[in-house]
């Protein structure tokens, strides 16, 4: 749905982006400025826009200095959401622009926006629908350490009375999400105590993560309301379930999903798998890409405690039918019904992640297997892990990096990232996140987990 807000209806509006590392920061601009949102917008140092780390330890890269240096963060009006009618506060995201009033390189969501721009002028048009897992916890008045975090539910995975006992915010989250403009398809209890996940409606790209970064500040809020804290942190307990942020892909070309199988009339020459040739070459595109490109889809330390093998968090690369142990996830969709529903889901993403690099990544990957004409390796259809060595070389599976170390050097080394995202943009991006690495790379993952637990 839109979201139509007058500007007499708000009092206080958040401008907001998602930093490097992975964070949203935010102004608040009174009524009296609004007029002003989307031209002047709000001052932001370097250091707020994109060059903190998680623990707000403050980097600086050869381009950018931490302290001297201004941009501006100028609202998307267009985007405006009410978070409370009652007492007048709104949201917008922001785009970063430099004082001269062009884009600044380190704008995350316009690089989204530039790779969307890609697709169409291939005449490629992408839709993403988020899945949001998070894990909620009763707000007990001690959460500095692992023996006072009691999660929101006790009872069975996907259980019905999993529901009932978080029944209350549940509802009341709905409710809010849906007045804020955000679409959700469905919501269930997920596999760990107090995790729950969230299934927004598929938009265009940019549209699609506006709603998520909305979305967590709306479940932020309701929770607290209702004497809760919910977590979007990769592990928020160790030993227990992870959470995700997997991105659903869906393509059309020339008024086809490329993603669906051929129809039993054969209309259309299919490619591999039934997939159509475009659609092969792009998933193929995303798994040749992964291993340089991970680090973009979490970051976090504690993203690669996720990634292993029979957490469904697709620590191997190689994709499948319905298989949730594969990095890509092929949803073939209901019979006769593929045309609208086939898609594809990228599980390595976390909530860790700025989100439009991630989404950028991922469709960036995929537009470069389209022009390379890459082939789709065949179709995984047991859990990776099960197999021998050989039996996973025979077969092109391969684990993605170990740690986040690993992945950051893939991704500097990157010719195709720097290519997508541009030397300024990456290298303040591995400066927030190689800072997370060399002081906490080392540390257990329950350490970690106490410092980013709350962050995002």
């Amino acid at each position: 749905m839109d979201r139509p807000v007058g500007f007499d209806d708000i009092r206080a509006l958040l401008v907001s982006h998602i930093d490097n590392a992975g964070i949203s920061r935010v102004k608040v601009l009174t009524h009296r400025r609004l007029l002003a949102a989307s031209t002047h917008g709000v001052t932001i140092s370097h250091s707020a826009g994109f060059l903190f780390s998680v623990d707000d330890h403050l980097n600086a890269t050869a381009a950018l200095d931490p302290v001297v240096g201004d941009l501006r963060g100028v609202a998307d009006i267009s985007s405006i959401a009410m978070l409370d009618a009652e007492s007048g506060l709104a949201w917008a995201p922001a785009d970063l622009y430099a004082l001269d009033g062009t884009v600044h390189p380190t704008c995350t969501r316009s690089a989204l926006r530039r790779v969307v721009d890609d697709a169409l002028a291939e005449h490629l048009e992408f839709t993403v629908g988020i899945e949001l897992e998070c894990t909620v916890f009763r707000d007990e008045p001690h959460t500095g350490g692992l023996a006072s975090l009691e999660p929101a539910t006790s009872a069975p995975a996907y259980s019905t009375r999993a529901l009932l006992e978080v029944e209350p915010f549940a509802m009341a989250a709905l409710d809010a999400l849906e007045s804020a403009g955000v679409t959700v398809e469905q919501m269930h209890p997920e596999f760990g105590a107090g995790q729950l996940e969230f299934a927004f409606a598929p938009r265009d790209p940019v549209r699609a993560v506006d709603d998520l970064a909305l979305a967590r500040i709306v479940l932020v809020r309701v929770a607290r309301a209702h004497g809760l804290r919910v977590s979007f942190a990769p592990v928020p307990i160790v030993g227990g379930a992870t959470n995700g942020c997997h991105v659903h892909v869906s393509a059309v070309r020339d008024a086809r999903n490329v993603f669906a199988e051929a129809e039993p009339s054969g209309a259309e020459p299919s490619g591999p798998h039934g997939l159509s040739h475009d659609g092969a070459r792009m998933i193929a595109g995303i798994l040749d890409r992964l291993d340089e490109g991970v680090a973009l889809l979490g970051g976090s330390v504690l993203s690669f405690t996720r990634l292993r093998p029979r957490s469904w968090a697709g620590s191997d690369v190689c994709w499948g039918p319905a298989n949730r142990e594969a990095a890509i996830r092929y949803v073939g969709g209901q019979a006769g019904h593929g045309a609208e529903q086939a898609n594809i889901e990228v599980k390595p993403v976390d909530g860790a992640a700025n989100p439009y690099l991630a989404v950028a990544a991922i469709l960036a990957a995929a537009l470069d297997g389209l022009a390379r004409e890459l082939t789709l390796p065949a179709p995984v259809h047991v859990d990776p892990s099960t197999l021998t060595a050989e039996q996973r070389e025979a077969a092109g599976i391969r684990s993605l990096p170990a740690d986040l170390g690993s992945a950051l050097h893939r991704l500097e080394s990157s010719e195709f990232s720097r290519g997508v995202f541009g030397d300024v943009l990456l290298d303040a991006y591995l400066a927030t996140r190689r800072h997370e690495w060399e002081a906490y790379g080392e540390l257990p993952p329950e350490a970690v987990a106490d410092v980013v637990r709350w962050r995002y």
